[in-house]
């Protein structure tokens, strides 16, 4: 009984090693993007371009990064919808922000700005420039302050 437990627990590391290893990383142009990050890019962005794109492969899925001088930084999923930007240095365009979420950020926080925003399965959470979290259902209402 021991060796055939010990026996599926290599094979599970195994498999797992195995599917780690086929990760793939990959630098593509913008027009390789699905359609939907390319509008996203072209809404927000205009006509600047990216410092770089970059395609994650994995076994069970794709994700797309892009990264423009600016240091602001957007993920995408493998259809091409934002999951993340994160403006690692100045602020995420106003654009990208919920109208609700960014009524509610500029009532309570009138000086701040977003640095990041992430779509999370249960809403938004936005960082502010003064360091604080904050997390909005899908509606854009109001949840709680992470810190």
């Amino acid at each position: 009984m021991r060796t055939k437990l010990k026996l599926a627990v290599y094979v599970i590391a195994g498999l797992m090693i195995g599917f780690s290893s086929n990760a793939q990383k990959t630098v593509i142009k913008k027009e390789a993007l699905p359609a939907n990050a390319q509008t996203f890019l072209k809404t927000h962005f205009g006509s600047k371009k990216p410092s770089y794109i970059l395609e994650d492969k994995e076994i069970l899925s794709t994700e797309y990064k892009v990264q423009f001088d600016n240091k602001i930084e957007i993920e995408f999923d493998k259809k091409g919808n934002w999951k993340e930007v994160d403006a690692k240095i100045g602020k995420v365009p106003k654009s990208i922000i919920p109208k609700k979420i960014a009524s509610y950020i500029k009532a309570n926080f009138p000086k701040e700005d977003v640095t990041k925003i992430e779509i999370e399965t249960s809403g938004y959470e936005t960082k502010l420039t003064n360091g604080l979290e904050l997390k909005f259902n899908m509606k854009g209402d109001f949840i709680k302050i992470d810190k």
